[in-house]
């Protein structure tokens, strides 16, 4: 099949979703970073770096160095499979010890990775500094996350990971709308650390499951994102405004809570809502490439059929108008095909038809255009080939048609012949053209088939073949000495 031309009719590049996976990786870099800094305030007393509002939570250096593990095992999930794998085990086991001692107590540090005094003080004097139940829950959807997409099972990861950001985003509302009853333990540090590595899961995994029909560049994505904006800054937007107008702090919860509720119902809503618009679109636009092969492609040898050959033609012309160059035409024809139908059917005319149409394929350049012309006739496109190329070319196909040995039964094979008319196009004229390979064809033919002719229009009066050429008894004139 023409590699070309495919191109032009298979789905557009999902730049978004490229984009996606891109930020993903560059998300999880960016949680390593900021886990690095939280450790490195704790190693060397640089409070604001774990506990980023003064007096509130702080972020644990056991709960940095998990979510370092994990955004280094997504990173090296299929890169370094022994080291990724290890990491998540470390991790696995961790959450598993902080479950069986109770998630909701203090980890002392001190007792822990860090042995300075300095940091036994500051978690007996802030018991807020502890890994909570929220980070927990976090940590382990994505840890489960990332064992899913190991997995490959797309929508379990993404579901996974939309948990955790629910929980991380939740949180954030907290800080925003200053509600502590939504953050408790969390620091700010650790939220953002949530936050980023949820969306990083759902970066990575951004061309498979509901996220790829969020960021889909048909209708259905296109509505989505656009209903995911405005839906999302109106009710947050609504919800900060009534809460600071509101003196009860009892209400700001509860309408904070109504917020977030609507917000995420609202979210999952419209992924469900993409994700079945997407399935039904993905079915129709299936249909579609079907019915345009169909139209374009012949169903016998899958290669192009003349309407399909026309929108190449029209497209490598349009091309050699911008950059120039010569443009070769090729008709091959099947000798003493009719020969062969009468003779063993039309079940092995059919097959020689496949085999020749497979072995001209294959023979000439990704570049070049193969098209079922009619029959037993084909026709090659070569972008880019001066008249002594295309001789070059036809010789090289001739000869190798020549050599092949079909086989039609169990044992029997059969060999066949073609003659091949060679033509270049001028000043985009292609139906010239193709009359005057069609003239060579015939010349070849009354010349004893098995051989190749060419036409070509040139400033010179006659164009030299090459001695290949001549010695192959390939004859040659210019269109100035036809007339």
């Amino acid at each position: 099949m023409n590699l070309q031309f495919t191109a032009l009719y298979t789905t557009p590049h999902h730049s978004l979703i490229v984009v996606a996976k891109k930020t993903g990786t560059q998300l999880a870099y960016l949680v390593i970073g900021l886990a690095a800094c939280v450790l490195a305030g704790h190693a060397f007393d640089i409070e604001y770096l774990y506990r980023p509002v003064a007096g509130g939570p702080a972020t644990h250096p056991f709960t940095a160095i998990l979510f370092l593990s994990l955004s280094f095992s997504l990173i090296l999930q299929f890169r370094k499979k022994v080291v990724s794998i290890s990491l998540q085990v470390a991790v696995a086991l961790a959450m598993l010890s902080l479950l069986l001692l109770n998630v909701a107590s203090p980890i002392q540090s001190s007792d822990t990775f860090f042995s300075s005094r300095h940091l036994a003080e500051i978690f007996q004097l802030h018991p807020s500094n502890r890994l909570s139940g929220n980070t927990f829950l976090v940590i382990s959807c994505l840890l489960m996350a990332i064992w899913a997409r190991k997995a490959r099972h797309s929508t379990v990861c993404q579901a996974l990971a939309l948990m955790a950001l629910c929980i991380s985003t939740m949180a954030l509302t907290g800080y925003a709308y200053q509600i502590p009853a939504f953050y408790q333990d969390m620091s700010l540090f650790t939220v953002t650390l949530s936050f980023f590595l949820a969306a990083s899961v759902l970066g990575i995994t951004a061309n498979r499951g509901t996220v790829r029909a969020v960021l889909s560049p048909h209708l259905g994505g296109q509505i989505a994102r656009v209903q995911f904006i405005v839906g999302g800054m109106f009710f947050f937007g609504t919800g900060y405004l009534v809460i600071r107008s509101v003196a009860s702090t009892q209400v700001s919860s509860l309408f904070g809570s109504y917020v977030i509720a609507v917000c995420w119902f609202l979210f999952v809503v419209l992924m469900i809502g993409a994700s079945v618009h997407e399935q039904t679109d993905r079915t129709r636009r299936k249909l579609e490439k079907k019915l345009r092969a169909v139209a374009l492609y012949d169903e016998l040898t899958q290669l192009l059929n003349r309407r399909g050959f026309k929108q190449v033609i029209d497209q490598q012309l349009a091309h050699q108008r911008r950059v120039g160059g010569g443009v070769g035409l090729m008709l091959v024809d099947i000798d003493h095909f009719k020969q062969v139908n009468d003779r063993y059917g039309h079940d092995v005319g059919d097959k020689v038809i496949r085999h020749i149409a497979w072995n001209l394929r294959r023979l000439v350049r990704d570049t070049d255009s193969v098209c079922r012309y009619g029959g037993e006739e084909f026709a090659i496109l070569l972008p880019h080939t001066d008249p002594e190329g295309v001789i070059i070319a036809a010789n090289t196909l001739q000869h190798a048609i020549e050599a092949l040995s079909i086989p039609i039964f169990e044992e029997e094979s059969l060999s066949v012949t073609v003659s091949i008319g060679c033509a270049n196009v001028v000043n985009g004229l292609i139906e010239k053209a193709l009359k005057r390979a069609d003239e060579a064809l015939y010349e070849s033919k009354r010349a004893g088939r098995n051989c190749v002719s060419g036409r070509f229009e040139a400033p010179q009066s006659v164009y030299s073949l090459p001695k290949q050429a001549q010695r192959s008894r390939h004859f040659f004139r210019s269109a100035k000495q036809q007339n």
